[in-house]
């Protein structure tokens, strides 16, 4: 494994969610076409490898980790397993940051918890608690929000009726302001 194969298979796994080619050459510093034949060769090499639970999954010009399509079924029984049982303390952690802070792209919610949050995201996702619009100026990236469902089962009208969610807002922002280096996408209100 070469090292721009090795730094973009760790790059999908962190992002966990569809990146674009040109954005992730600008993360790993590389040219897009090094970028290209890292995704080619990342590709080639977890298709030949059938000891390998992951593929790479190519949409236009976006890549992604994913689970091979023999693998379902280990997705289908976690996925059963997360309905059955209920939000983890890690799940309603992410759930009141995208609630109080949404829009927010994953990364700030990463930043915040100091630790990758992409499998409680999708899992929330899953259950219909929050949505995502695509950020089309940042590379494909999405903003997680509550959803509609989310506000219903709360009584709520708006994310904005949160209990105390201008004062929670200014502790992030001070939050952000202190430890910062990343709130690229803060939210102003």
């Amino acid at each position: 494994m070469n090292d721009h194969q090795a730094q973009l298979e760790a790059l999908l796994f962190y992002f966990g969610e569809p990146i674009a080619l040109k954005k992730a050459a600008d993360v790993l510093g590389i040219s897009e076409s090094a970028c290209r034949e890292a995704a080619d060769t990342l590709s080639e090499s977890l298709t030949a490898d059938e000891r390998r639970g992951l593929t790479l999954l190519r949409n236009a010009d976006t890549l992604q980790m994913v689970t091979k399509p023999e693998t379902r079924v280990i997705g289908e029984k976690i996925i059963q397993e997360e309905f059955r049982e209920a939000l983890t303390p890690a799940a309603l952690e992410v759930l009141s940051l995208i609630a109080y802070l949404g829009p927010v792209p994953r990364a700030t919610v990463d930043f915040i918890r100091g630790v990758n949050s992409s499998f409680t995201v999708r899992s929330l996702l899953l259950r219909g608690l929050i949505e995502r619009d695509s950020e089309n100026d940042k590379g494909g990236a999405y903003r997680y929000r509550a959803s509609n469902q989310f506000l219903e089962h709360m009584s709520l009208r708006s994310a904005e009726e949160l209990p105390d969610r201008e004062k929670y807002l200014s502790v992030f922002r001070r939050f952000m302001e202190e430890g910062s280096a990343e709130p690229a996408s803060a939210p102003t209100a």
